[in-house]
């Protein structure tokens, strides 16, 4: 394991909750006011959140099927 589960659970919840509400944020504020390169950034920050979210998706599965070996080697 390459992060304590706490770090990694607070990192999971920024990425899942907190950027999303806040690329939302910018989005509705910067179309409102008419900001400049808007649509770009929020398409860049879309993108960086999913391919963070991807990644710990996958590390989640990954360590949820270690875990279940694990129980089940020491089940037996």
């Amino acid at each position: 394991m390459i992060l304590p589960q706490k770090a990694y659970e607070i990192i999971r919840w920024i990425v899942v909750i907190v950027l999303p509400a806040l690329i939302t944020l910018y989005g509705v504020i910067g179309s409102t006011f008419d900001l400049a390169y808007t649509q770009q950034i929020i398409t860049v920050a879309i993108a960086l959140d999913t391919c963070l979210g991807t990644i710990f998706q996958i590390s989640k599965i990954n360590f949820d099927r270690e875990q279940k070996f694990l129980e089940e080697i020491e089940g037996k």
